[in-house]
């Protein structure tokens, strides 16, 4: 059962404001961290203990680390999902033929999604759907290929229109599939 959107809400703001708090505060520590990290290297080279490279090394690690930890919270913009416009496309019939590889896309959901509490998130990746293992979102039905949150699924996927999609079809009309990524097994194979 959804839960009351002003509680969804009030708990959303309570999160993100504990969470910007405990930025700030881990903010702090990093400087604190950094500080104390760049001294030991300037000790370490001054003695000889470490040549000027290895600071520069020392460097480049910290870049990276610093790359990969720098996530943001990212949604979509879709005022209001249930009033996004479908793409005029037989998903049903289609499906022996594309195995649904859309649903392996990767995609943000919107904050009206993320208020219903009914589409599932990365809990790495805030507010990203979440895919499994098999590389395909989690609510598509392993057993027939559809959508388990149908009536309930993000904007993204109701303004989808894969006709033109070269990574879904060489030729729509023709009814020609794209060779199916590396790695993605479709269901029932």
């Amino acid at each position: 059962m959804p839960m009351d959107p002003d509680e969804v809400y009030r708990s959303v703001s309570n999160a993100l404001r504990k969470e910007l708090e405990l930025r700030d505060k881990l903010e702090k520590e990093v400087k604190a961290l950094r500080a104390e990290h760049d001294t030991l290297k300037d000790i370490l080279v001054g003695r000889g203990i470490l040549i000027e490279g290895h600071r520069t090394v020392l460097v480049r690690i910290g870049d990276a680390a610093a790359a990969r930890a720098g996530r943001t919270v990212k949604l979509n913009l879709y005022p209001d999902k249930y009033q996004v416009a479908n793409a005029d496309v037989d998903c049903v019939a289609l499906f022996p033929l594309c195995r649904a590889r859309c649903c392996s896309f990767s995609h943000y959901l919107s904050v009206q999604d993320v208020q219903e509490g009914l589409v599932k998130w990365d809990i790495e990746d805030p507010y990203h759907i979440r895919r499994e293992a098999d590389g395909y979102c989690t609510h598509q039905s392993r057993k027939t290929g559809g959508c388990t949150i149908h009536p309930h699924r993000p904007g993204t996927c109701r303004a989808y229109d894969c006709r033109q999609d070269r990574r879904v079809w060489i030729d729509f009309e023709k009814k020609i599939p794209a060779p199916m990524p590396e790695g993605l097994v479709p269901h029932g194979e």
